[in-house]
């Protein structure tokens, strides 16, 4: 069956009269140049853009949480990811697609206006706000063009963090979490699979 589009209707509402923009679950929003969270990024305050990311994607995950109801946590991982991707284009902030590497679930956030470190933090708190379920992620790589990033279980993703801290390509380090999990008992704990569940 093919996934619902994502209804950009009333997403946002500008009141010019006041001086507000209003998001579709009655918070008030502001638009601000990407120049400007960029400069914030070359403060290099400690957390503060990681925190923003995360302040952000609560209110993305609330928003998706109420648009979706059960769907958020029962429903497929695309319908999930069409409506993230509506609510980050809605916002300026990227387009985002969804690639699986086996059984691993990457998102894929191309042409960001975000500084980088806002990108992880912002998915999973996305996630974890929208399906009230416990969500870890790790920026698996960043360029010009994209940012992708690992949505899987806690020790799935220290173990990937490790890996790429040692140097390890990206795509190795997801190929080493498959091999681990074929052979360990514990699969549950390594990967997630396309339906949300631990794999």
């Amino acid at each position: 069956m093919a996934e619902r589009p994502f209804d950009p209707t009333r997403a946002l509402r500008f009141d010019v009269a006041s001086g507000s923009v209003i998001a579709n679950d009655d918070m008030r929003v502001v638009l601000i140049p990407a120049e400007a969270l960029d400069e914030l990024a070359k403060s290099d305050l400690p957390g503060v853009i990681e925190g923003m990311g995360n302040l952000v994607g609560r209110a993305i995950g609330k928003r998706l949480g109420a648009r979706l109801g059960s769907r958020a946590s029962s429903g497929t991982v695309e319908e999930f990811v069409t409506e993230l991707a509506g609510e980050l284009g809605i916002a300026g902030y990227g387009a985002v697609s969804l690639e699986r590497w086996g059984r691993a679930l990457v998102i894929v956030v191309e042409r960001s206006a975000l500084p980088t470190r806002m990108i992880a933090p912002l998915v999973g708190a996305a996630l974890e706000n929208a399906t009230g379920r416990e969500v870890w992620c790790a920026m698996l790589m960043h360029d010009e063009r994209a940012t992708r990033v690992l949505v899987s279980s806690r020790s799935a993703i220290s173990r990937v963090r490790d890996w790429l801290e040692e140097g390890v390509a990206w795509g190795e380090a997801l190929t080493r979490l498959h091999v681990q999990a074929a052979s360990s008992a514990h699969a549950r704990e390594i990967l997630v699979t396309s339906d949300g569940d631990d794999a």
